[in-house]
């Protein structure tokens, strides 16, 4: 599913990753293991688009990386940053809402199907009482929860997870693990 080949990265002088060539498979759950600052968010960005200072080729189900455009990207890979959104009067359900963009008509109006995905993936993080509330005031692992819900909601085949666990007491990491 995903294809790195020769692909290196790094930041000014300083390389993280040198010609590394390696596969994901379609329907595994890969962790990625290292040191901070080792390239882990790094390659993660470079993945999902955000970061195009490589070299090499990163595939994504036969077809570059760089060839998609931002809607098709969207549809085929969700990420969730180890950033903090926080902003005021934003509702959870509406964060969550953000991943059925790609699906959405050309006035961006969700239709009933996108709505019942959003309610079933707040539901399946245990969010569905906080589904009102607002993203500034509630804690982080609170927020972790919910932005693992709009990746859910975006429903692509990949998901790309920076440090998905951050901010989560030890029962909610363990929900997360069964849950992925």
């Amino acid at each position: 599913m995903i294809h790195l080949k020769d692909f290196s990265i790094g930041f000014g002088s300083r390389t993280l990753l040198d010609k590394v060539n390696t596969s994901f498979g379609k329907g595994q759950l890969t962790a990625l293991i290292g040191r901070n600052g080792s390239g882990k968010s790094t390659l993660l960005r470079a993945i999902a688009g955000l970061n195009r200072q490589y070299s090499g080729d990163i595939i994504l189900d036969s077809k570059d990386i760089r060839s998609f455009s931002p809607g098709g990207l969207a549809k085929s890979l969700a990420f969730v940053t180890t950033e903090r959104t926080r902003i005021p009067n934003l509702r959870c359900e509406d964060v969550v809402a953000i991943g059925r963009a790609p699906y959405t008509n050309w006035i961006g109006r969700m239709q009933d199907i996108d709505r019942h995905i959003v309610s079933d993936a707040i539901r399946s993080v245990g969010m569905e009482g906080y589904a009102g509330r607002t993203m500034d005031t509630m804690s982080d692992g609170e927020c972790q929860r919910i932005m693992i819900a709009r990746a859910l909601a975006q429903d692509t085949p990949v998901m790309l997870l920076d440090e998905p666990t951050s901010f989560l007491d030890m029962p909610n990491r363990y929900e997360l693990v069964s849950l992925l």
